[in-house]
């Protein structure tokens, strides 16, 4: 898996406010079964009798793909990350914001006027000038009283409704995880991912304002409070998977069902047939 999904060079990408604690003072592919008419010998159908079981089988495993990827949900992944500094002396610090987006980035990062950059601080709208934007959205991490746990709060929301492949989208999932510099991961898909918030059911094209003022949001999509990691120690990378999903309807789904309780009897049926004409 690629760390950035650059289908039609449209990037996803991630900045964060801070990098390190301020100093005091991240297809199925369908198979395609030709057709074409074989003039054979006696020797050469016997070859063939003998191999059409499995000239069968490969040809149900393009046809098993392609209905799938019909009938299955559709999902597609994109992993961003960034490193957060830090010491063993003191628990994982924590940049209290995080902006999420993917949209055409100018070529020319000295373009004060289009350009996202980490460590803005508390500027909250430094990315909006970003032109063609497919996906944009601002985290506030808000930490307990007792700073023993936290949890993710948009504070604003916007999604075209497709992703990169320009299919449209159902849902897009969220989730995280801390991986810490010790570690030594280098390959993000055996990490353990925690789905923190589910977007669903809200308009395509549509900038979302879940921040009221500074202390009041609208918290419908705000994730659990997390408090395990915060006893983690030294520097870490933060990661995200988005997931875009699309869920099929449930006729599609029953057509899957009703192929795959045949296809046995459908083989078996063919390779008959096959032997059969061949004989002749």
């Amino acid at each position: 898996m690629s760390i950035f999904n650059f289908s039609n060079k449209i990037a996803t990408k991630m900045f964060v406010s801070e990098l390190s604690e301020p100093k005091k003072n991240a297809v199925v592919e369908k198979g395609v079964i030709s057709k074409g008419g074989i003039g054979v010998s006696a020797m050469v159908a016997e070859k063939i009798i003998e191999i059409a079981p499995e000239l069968v089988e490969e040809g149900f495993k393009a046809l098993s793909s392609t209905i799938a990827g019909f009938t299955e949900d559709y999902t597609t992944e994109t992993i961003i990350y960034k490193n957060i500094n830090g010491d063993n002396h003191n628990h994982i610090f924590l940049p209290p914001h995080i902006t999420i987006i993917r949209a055409n980035f100018p070529k020319d990062i000295k373009d004060k006027e289009n350009r996202c950059l980490d460590g803005y601080g508390d500027r909250v709208d430094m990315c909006k000038d970003i032109s063609d934007k497919k996906l944009h959205i601002e985290l506030e991490i808000i930490k307990s009283k007792d700073n023993s746990s936290f949890y993710f709060q948009p504070s604003s929301y916007y999604y075209c409704g497709k992703d990169n492949m320009r299919k449209k989208i159902d849902e897009l999932n969220l989730s995280f995880a801390f991986v810490l510099a010790n570690e030594n991961i280098s390959d993000f898909k055996s990490i353990e991912f925690r789905e923190i918030i589910s977007f669903k059911d809200l308009d395509d094209e549509y900038d979302y304002n879940f921040k009221i003022d500074d202390n009041r949001y609208d918290t419908s999509y705000q994730s659990p409070w997390i408090g395990s990691e915060l006893s983690k120690k030294g520097a870490y990378t933060i990661v995200f998977k988005i997931e875009e999903r699309v869920y099929r309807k449930s006729f599609a789904k029953t057509l899957n069902k009703i192929y795959k309780k045949h296809e046995d009897e459908l083989k078996n049926k063919i390779n008959r047939e096959i032997k059969k004409q061949l004989i002749r």
